[in-house]
């Protein structure tokens, strides 16, 4: 990552009240925790998040989604869920997005990389876990608990892209037909990056970086990475590979941007051969444009399904522009 005093650049950043770019999703504003145990039958446990409250632009997307854990059930199936709310207020009619199977085996706080990022298109977001019997989880102790949900049915399950199928569903501050007062909120958590990334007015501040780790593409003659963040960041735990792909597979230039130079396909492997669509640490990226964009150049990355772009806080380091990417997808240059 950008590090170490080896060259005095122009970091170039956004700012913009409507986009965030890659962000934790919390409603919890505290330190304090009291368990809450899963008894009876399995049981769904869900935050909502406003997006427009928080500043998200959509479509947004949430690649990763989070539960701190005090008694796991080894072995038990756990299916995270995610829902879109046109309204806010009770998600009854919120619409479900995508629901994947998981394992937690361990206390502490889990985290799953979804399988395919969730494209939000919707205001309001609710991010859930439907938790076996046994199951205990942590819940914020400050605030509101209207914006923790529980649903279940006695003795028997529901049909989670169905919420109102479930007979007990509702608000977790004490009010029926819940009756649980969590006097917080469930440490449910989501990572997410509001649509263009991070966009506005492109100022200069100046700050270092360390090029003397770079490395170009073999195959990429105008793109590098920093190789000690493969070697030593990452532990050597995948390889990277770059190729130069046709320009009509680019997604759509964010708004008030214009693409310049190749577009690159970055992909990695880890070391078991899987493929990796989120890098577990940010590796820095450099990109040679035109000598007539230097000025005004900032990189983008476009992931997801579909593809979007995301425009990232860069760097220029002499006739390279440079940023921290995090994941695996198309690689380009923007000017506005």
């Amino acid at each position: 990552m950008l590090r170490k005093l080896l060259i005095v650049i122009l970091l170039l950043t956004g700012t913009s009240a409507a986009t965030a770019g890659e962000q934790v999703l919390s409603v919890n504003t505290g330190a304090g925790n009291a368990p809450f145990f899963i008894s009876g039958e399995s049981t769904l446990v869900m935050n909502g998040f406003d997006l427009n409250s928080l500043g998200i632009a959509r479509p947004a997307v949430i690649d990763r989604v989070s539960i701190v854990v005090q008694t796991p059930v080894p072995g038990a199936t756990v299916e995270v869920v995610i829902y879109e709310d046109a309204d806010g207020g009770s998600p009854l009619n919120a619409t479900l997005a995508r629901r994947q199977q998981v394992t937690i085996n361990n206390a502490g706080t889990f985290t799953v990389t979804l399988d395919t990022p969730v494209t939000v298109n919707q205001p309001v977001g609710w991010i859930g876990f439907y938790l076996p019997v046994g199951f205990v989880f942590s819940a914020d102790t400050s605030g509101t608990s209207v914006l923790t949900y529980w649903a279940w049915t006695p003795d028997a399950t529901f049909d989670l892209a169905n919420l109102s199928s479930a007979a007990v569903f509702g608000p977790s501050d004490g009010s029926a037909p819940v009756n649980i007062n969590m006097n917080g909120k469930a440490r449910i958590t989501a990572e997410i990056t509001g649509a263009g990334g991070t966009t506005g007015v492109i100022t200069p501040t100046v700050t270092t970086v360390d090029a003397s780790a770079m490395q170009t593409y073999p195959n990429c003659p105008s793109a590098l990475w920093d190789t000690a963040d493969e070697q030593i960041s990452y532990g050597d735990r995948i390889n990277l590979h770059c190729q130069v792909v046709p320009f009509w597979q680019s997604p759509a230039a964010p708004g008030g941007y214009i693409r310049g130079g190749d577009l690159y396909d970055i992909t990695g492997f880890k070391d078991n051969g899987v493929l990796a669509n989120r890098f577990d640490v940010r590796i820095t990226h450099c990109i040679r444009p035109d000598a007539a964009d230097i000025d005004r150049a900032v990189i983008g990355v476009a992931y997801g399904a579909p593809r979007a772009w995301q425009i990232l806080p860069s760097v220029r380091v002499g006739d390279l522009v440079c940023a921290d990417v995090r994941f695996a997808g198309n690689l380009s240059y923007f000017v506005r």
